[in-house]
C-alpha cells in the first residue's frame, strides 16, 4: 500500500505500585487487580486530545537508568504510555507488552496486533485500545486486563494514527483516507469523514474540532459532532506530524519546512515560518508561550506561540520524528543520534544527554519521577532516584 511504504521510507530517514499481576503465557495478559487511571497518567498518545505532550510531574536531569528491557521489536514513534505504575509499549512487530514500573518486569504480552503496530496503546482503566496495520480481518481492537480476553475487534482499513479519547469516543484515521470517531465500549462506528489521501498524522481535539494532515498535503478540521469538513489549507508536502492546540490555535509542521499556526474555528494561517527541514514529529506547549519541536535535520526550536518567531535552536545530530515533551522547566527529546537529551526550556541549552544502544525515534513519556523511551527494540526506564549501579 503506498501509504505504508510512505511511512516506511519516513522512518528509514528519518498497573499502582505494589499491584499484583498474572501473567498467563506470552499470548494474553492479565492483572489481579483494578488499573485506578489518575488524570496525571498518560494513557494516550500527545498525554491528552489536544497533544500538549506536557507532562503533571516536573522531573529534573541528570536521570539514572533504572531497567532495560528487549522486546526483540522496534517501537514507533508514540509507542508508549503509562498509567497505575504499569508500562505499555506497542511493538511495530504487531505486539503490546506491559512492564511493571518499579521492576521492570514484564506483565505480559499480546501477539495478535497484526504486522505493524506502530502506534500508542489507548488506556482506559482494565480496558486497553490499539490500532494496527497489515492484518486482513482486523485492525483496531480492544482488550481487557482483569478478563484476560479481547472485548472486541474491527476493521476499519490499516491505521498507522494513535486512538484518541475524547469526551467519551475514540477518534482515528488510515491509510485509506477515512477520519473515525467510534465508541469504545464496542468499536461501533459513529461517523466517518473522507480525507481523500493516506493519514499518518494523529488527531488533535479540543472543543468540537479535530485537526490532522493527510499525505497529499492537506491540514484538515472536522467537526467531531457531526464528522463535516470545517476547514482545509493546502500545503506544500505530506503533512506526517501530528498538530498541537491550544487557546483555540492549531499548531502543525509539515513536509514543506513550514511550521503553522492556524486559527481552530476560521481556518486562517495566523503565521508561518520556514524552519528549513522536514518537520515530521509533534510538538510540545511550555507555558501556553512557546513551542518546542523538533525537524528532520536534527535542530530543536522554540517558537513564539504569538509570532513564530524563533526564541533558540538547539542541536543534535541525528533525525528528529517523536515529539517532544515538557516536565517543568525541562525538554525531554528523542534523536536519531541515539541520544536522549534534557533541555532548558526558557535557554535551549542542553543539560543532560544519555546514550542509548540505538537509534531513537520514540517520544519519551513521564510518568511520577520516571522517564520511558525506546531504542529501536530495547525499553529503557530512567528515575531521578538514586539507583544500584548496573555492571
Amino acid at each position: 500500500m503506498k501509504g505504508k511504504n510512505y511511512f516506511k521510507y519516513i522512518f528509514a530517514v528519518y498497573f499502582s505500585v505494589n499491584i499484583f499481576f498474572i501473567f498467563t503465557g506470552c499470548s494474553g495478559i492479565t492483572v489481579d487487580k483494578e488499573i485506578k487511571v489518575s488524570p496525571d497518567d498518560w494513557i494516550m498518545a500527545g498525554g491528552s486530545p489536544d497533544q500538549q505532550n506536557v507532562s503533571k510531574f516536573s522531573l529534573s536531569p541528570p536521570l539514572n537508568l533504572m531497567w532495560d528491557y528487549n522486546i526483540e521489536g522496534g517501537v514507533g514513534p508514540a509507542g508508549i504510555t503509562a498509567s497505575d505504575a504499569v508500562v505499555f509499549v506497542n511493538a511495530l512487530q504487531g505486539e503490546l507488552f506491559t512492564f511493571d514500573v518499579n521492576s521492570g518486569g514484564k506483565i505480559g504480552n499480546l501477539k495478535f496486533l497484526g504486522k505493524d503496530c506502530s502506534t500508542a496503546p489507548l488506556v482506559m482503566g482494565n480496558n486497553v485500545i490499539f490500532t494496527f496495520a497489515g492484518e486482513k480481518k482486523y485492525s483496531i481492537a480492544s482488550y481487557d486486563l482483569i478478563a484476560g480476553k479481547i472485548n472486541w475487534r474491527k476493521n476499519y482499513g490499516d491505521i498507522q494514527t494513535s486512538p484518541i479519547l475524547y469526551d467519551g469516543y475514540v477518534y482515528f484515521s488510515n491509510l485509506n483516507g477515512s477520519f473515525y470517531k467510534i465508541e469504545p465500549a464496542t468499536g461501533k462506528l459513529l461517523w466517518k469523514y473522507s480525507a481523500k489521501s493516506p493519514v499518518h498524522s494523529t488527531c488533535a481535539i479540543s472543543g468540537n474540532t479535530a485537526v490532522f494532515g493527510n499525505d497529499k498535503g492537506i491540514i484538515a478540521a472536522v467537526d467531531i459532532s457531526s464528522g463535516s469538513e470545517k476547514w482545509k489549507i493546502e500545503t506544500g508536502g505530506p503533512v506526517i506530524s501530528t498538530a498541537l492546540i491550544n487557546n483555540g490555535t492549531a499548531y502543525i509542521g509539515g513536509d514543506d519546512s513550514n511550521y503553522y499556526s492556524i486559527d481552530l474555528e476560521s481556518g486562517k494561517v495566523n503565521w508561518k515560518v520556514n524552519l528549513h527541514s522536514k518537520l515530521i514529529a509533534g510538538s510540545a506547549n511550555y507555558q501556553n508561550s512557546s513551542l518546542i519541536t523538533g525537524c528532520v535535520d536534527g535542530s530543536v526550536y522554540s517558537l513564539s506561540a504569538a509570532t513564530g518567531e524563533i526564541n533558540w535552536k538547539a542541536e543534535t545530530y541525528g533525525a528528529i520524528i517523536s515529539s517532544p515533551v515538557i516536565s517543568g522547566n525541562n525538554v525531554y527529546i528523542s534523536s536519531y543520534d541515539s541520544y536522549i537529551y534534557s533541555i532548558d526550556a526558557n535557554s535551549g541549552k542542553i543539560i543532560w544527554k544519555y546514550m542509548l544502544e540505538n537509534k531513537v525515534k520514540t517520544s519519551p513519556v513521564i510518568w511520577k519521577e520516571y522517564l520511558f523511551v525506546a531504542a529501536d527494540e530495547i525499553v529503557y526506564c530512567f528515575t531521578s532516584k538514586n539507583v544500584e549501579k548496573k555492571f
